[in-house]
C-alpha cells in the first residue's frame, strides 16, 4: 500500500492492485471542533484523486477515542459521508461493541451501507470480493 497521508490523527493508504483504501483512525483525541474538521478534510484531499467506483475502503477505527457528543456528531456526519460516499464496498474495523453500535448508528443516518467487524481478516475477504464496477 502506497501511503498517501499521515497525520496525528489519521494515516491513508491506497492500493491499487488490490483496489483498496484504507483509512486508519490513530489513538490522538482530537483538541477542538475545528481540528477534527481540518483533519476530515486532509482526508478527503487525501482521497479526491481516487476512483472511488472501482475500489473499496477499509476504515480501522480501533484505536480511535470513543466520543459521540453532540457536537462531535455534527461535525463529522458531514465529513464522513464525503469520506466514503461512492466507494464500491466499505467495512469498518472496530475494537470495541459500543464502536460497532455506533457505526451501525452511522449507517442509518448517513444512509451508507458499511460492513462492521472486529476480525480484519473477514472484512478483508468482503471487500476483496467487491465486484468494482457496482458502487454503492
Amino acid at each position: 500500500m502506497r501511503e498517501v497521508l499521515r497525520n496525528a490523527h489519521f494515516v491513508v493508504a491506497v492500493d491499487h492492485a488490490a483496489r483498496l483504501v484504507r483509512v486508519t483512525r490513530s489513538a490522538e483525541p482530537f483538541d477542538s471542533i475545528e481540528q477534527i474538521e481540518q483533519k476530515c478534510r486532509e482526508v478527503i484531499a487525501a482521497l479526491a484523486p481516487v476512483d472511488r467506483t472501482v475500489m473499496s475502503l477499509l476504515l480501522d477505527i480501533r484505536a480511535a477515542p470513543g466520543r459521540n457528543d453532540p457536537k462531535f456528531e455534527e461535525a463529522t456526519l458531514r465529513l464522513r459521508t464525503a469520506a466514503v460516499r461512492g466507494f464500491g464496498r466499505v467495512a469498518v474495523l472496530v475494537q470495541t461493541t459500543a464502536g460497532a453500535l455506533q457505526v451501525r448508528r452511522h449507517n442509518r443516518e448517513d444512509g451508507i451501507d458499511r460492513m462492521i467487524s472486529d476480525d480484519e481478516r473477514e472484512l478483508l475477504a468482503y471487500l476483496a470480493a467487491a465486484p468494482p464496477w457496482r458502487p454503492r
